[in-house]
């Protein structure tokens, strides 16, 4: 019996745990031992708790990098993360490896951590990375630009990325490790695993890779009960802290559609001011299969877990991209002809548009070809699959 560490640093939302423990549960039904070192502490007694699993709370950069430029690049978006700072970045390093130690793992599933990547580096532990499109670009030098679509100076990027890595060897040469050669040691420094399917990539240039398909089962959720009013369901999962929130939540309530919302922690207030006949409001987590099964069309900000269950459920998805990444893949799902991607600032518009897609027909057909194809997909499948890769960390090479 192996113990493994699953380790999420960066980023936010139910997508990071959601690939991570699926893959833990198949593991421990294998005699093996899982624990987790997490970025976000409020969801985990409700989304582990429940399985079972111990957490701790992942050692993070907690300063604030001012005068900085919006980030071109991986590189430059390292820089807010303590990639600028050298003796900061040693001190949360030596923080990864006391807390390896302290645990005793023998391998190190990570998902989105490059500073724990960067920790373990030398420490003889075998590494996997659980990743989506966005975390690992295509290997290139420079790196790809965030931003695709435009172009970007390449000396700007590779100036960033020689800054970064600068400092990163500092750090290593300090932990007696060895030192990186490019940012994408730094990004992963091990196999990586794709939980998702090409056309879902982020980077739809990416030649290759060991793509097992989305997971997003969370292993449980509260019952779906949709409002009586209204043939048409209508599903929206929104994040409290979006900037449109309440324009949002207004059109959704003039849509003539039965209207499920699930908006974590999101205030009494909002509730009670927008809750309607044909609109109610969750601030649990939703039983995904149910929601995915039962709704005619999604609303959502972009996590690809999310929309990756609906549109294998064959739903098209509305997109209010909330970052870049979010962004990124929007354009990439856009590009399938099975979603609208709806920038923020065009609130003023919501019921306009949103009436619009809703009545678009060839979304929902675009959808159902995309749900077509991979029609034999399976969750199961892929949390096998990468379990499969966990366990052959283990043999000695």
């Amino acid at each position: 019996m192996a113990r493994f560490a699953f380790i999420w640093e960066l980023g936010g939302a139910y997508g990071h745990l959601g690939r991570m423990i699926p893959v833990a549960r198949e593991l421990r039904r294998r005699g093996h031992e899982a624990v987790f070192i997490i970025r976000e502490l409020v969801e985990a007694e409700r989304l582990l708790g429940p399985h079972g699993f111990s957490w701790y709370q992942a050692p993070l950069w907690i300063g604030r990098v001012m005068k900085l430029p919006d980030p071109l690049s991986h590189a430059e978006l390292l820089m807010q993360f303590g990639f600028l700072d050298p003796p900061a970045l040693l001190s949360i390093c030596r923080a990864w490896r006391n807390l390896l130690g302290l645990l005793k793992v023998d391998a190190l599933v990570f998902d989105y951590s490059p500073t724990a990547v960067l920790a373990s580096r030398g420490l003889g532990l075998p590494q996997l990375n659980l990743a989506n499109g966005f975390q690992v670009p295509p290997a290139a030098r420079p790196l790809p630009p965030l931003r695709w679509w435009q172009k970007a100076p390449a000396a700007r990027l590779l100036d960033s990325e020689q800054q970064v890595m600068h400092v990163a060897n500092q750090v290593l040469y300090e932990l007696g490790a060895p030192p990186v050669e490019s940012v994408l040691d730094i990004l992963s420094g091990s196999p990586d695993v794709f939980a998702t399917l090409p056309e879902l990539d982020h980077y739809p240039d990416r030649a290759s890779g060991d793509f097992v398909g989305p997971i997003f089962d969370l292993g449980r959720g509260e019952a779906v009960r949709w409002p009586a009013k209204g043939a048409l369901k209508v599903f929206a999962y929104l994040k409290p802290d979006y900037g449109a929130l309440e324009p949002l939540l207004a059109a959704l309530r003039q849509l003539d559609a039965s209207v499920l919302v699930h908006v974590p922690g999101v205030s009494r207030r909002t509730v009670e001011s927008f809750s309607a006949d044909n609109l109610a409001i969750s601030r649990q987590p939703l039983d995904i299969e149910q929601v995915r099964r039962g709704c005619d069309l999604a609303v959502l900000h972009a996590g690809i877990s999310t929309v990756a269950a609906m549109l294998l459920a064959g739903k098209p998805v509305l997109l209010f991209p909330q970052q870049l990444e979010q962004t990124m893949f929007a354009r990439s799902v856009e590009a399938l002809g099975a979603a609208v991607v709806i920038p923020e600032a065009a609130a003023g518009q919501f019921p306009r548009l949103l009436k619009r897609a809703v009545a678009d027909a060839s979304l929902a057909d675009k959808a159902r070809q995309f749900a077509a194809k991979y029609e034999g997909y399976e969750q199961a499948q892929a949390i096998r699959a990468v379990a499969d890769r966990c366990e052959a960390l283990l043999v000695p090479r």
